[in-house]
């Protein structure tokens, strides 16, 4: 049976049923069910009217708003809801099939492939980059260069 995926109020077309569902909660037939508004943001009455307009031929007035806040089934099903999921996941959990051996393999294999730097390859490096930096050939050495040689 399909959930709601957000609070709101929903209208069913075939039988012309708008019910208020609380989110996660089932819907209370297996039809297709279209959302309409948020009940925060819309009244019964105004959702009434919406569905009037957005299917020709239903009467705003003969529509009755279905209250489906049955609190205690809420609750049953949202607790039996997140027994199957945790059940679910100790089922996936136990039905991976890791080769623990060849991964650490791999693992190995990657850390020889790239050697660590020596300090002193990584010490020259640093101060080749710093001797860059310091000599006059910068960036905005450059630019001043550039606005000498225009004026």
């Amino acid at each position: 049976m399909a959930r709601a995926p957000e609070t709101g109020f929903y209208f069913e077309p075939m039988a012309e049923r708008l019910v208020l569902v609380v989110e996660g909660s089932p819907f209370p037939t297996d039809d297709h069910w279209a959302y309409v508004g948020d009940p925060i943001e819309m009244s019964p009455e105004l959702a009434r009217l919406e569905c009037a307009t957005r299917w020709p031929g239903v009467d705003p007035d003969a529509l009755e708003v279905e209250f489906d806040l049955d609190f205690e089934r809420a609750v049953e099903e949202s607790e039996r809801r997140q027994a199957e999921d945790a059940a679910g996941l100790v089922r996936r959990a136990t039905e991976l099939d890791l080769d623990l051996d060849f991964l650490f393999a791999q693992a190995e294999a990657l850390r020889s492939a790239a050697p660590e730097p020596s300090r002193e390859a990584t010490r020259a490096a640093l101060d080749e980059a710093a001797e860059k930096l310091d000599s006059a050939d910068t960036i905005g050495a450059d630019i001043a260069r550039a606005a000498k040689d225009k004026d």
